[in-house]
């Protein structure tokens, strides 16, 4: 009885993990508008972008701030490499190339 509980313990704690992974990157990335990595502008014809575009809130997300056409972002990122299989579907999905360092 106790080794059950125990694995339903453990089950739930690995629902909450897995929905809290799935869930967050809703309220951290703006999916209508996509990061542009600061160091390559296209490859092979196609626009490059790393994933949606981090929240400005997001701490850490930006390689910089201070150009004028806004801000660039690596693809070495936190928020990147964390969501990388959610930022690679998105940008299979939107039909941009993934950054250097991904191919």
């Amino acid at each position: 009885m106790k080794a059950r509980w125990r694995r339903m313990r453990s089950l739930k704690l690995i629902s909450i993990i897995t929905i809290g992974y799935l869930l967050i990157p809703l309220v951290i990335f703006d999916f209508n508008s996509s990061a542009v990595p600061y160091d390559e502008k296209t490859h092979g014809g196609r626009s490059v972008a790393i994933g949606p575009r981090p929240q400005n809130w997001v701490p850490f997300a930006t390689h910089s701030n201070e150009l004028p056409g806004g801000p660039e972002y690596s693809p070495d990122g936190w928020t990147f490499r964390l969501w990388k299989p959610i930022c690679i579907l998105y940008c299979n999905k939107k039909g941009y190339a993934l950054p250097a360092k991904w191919r």
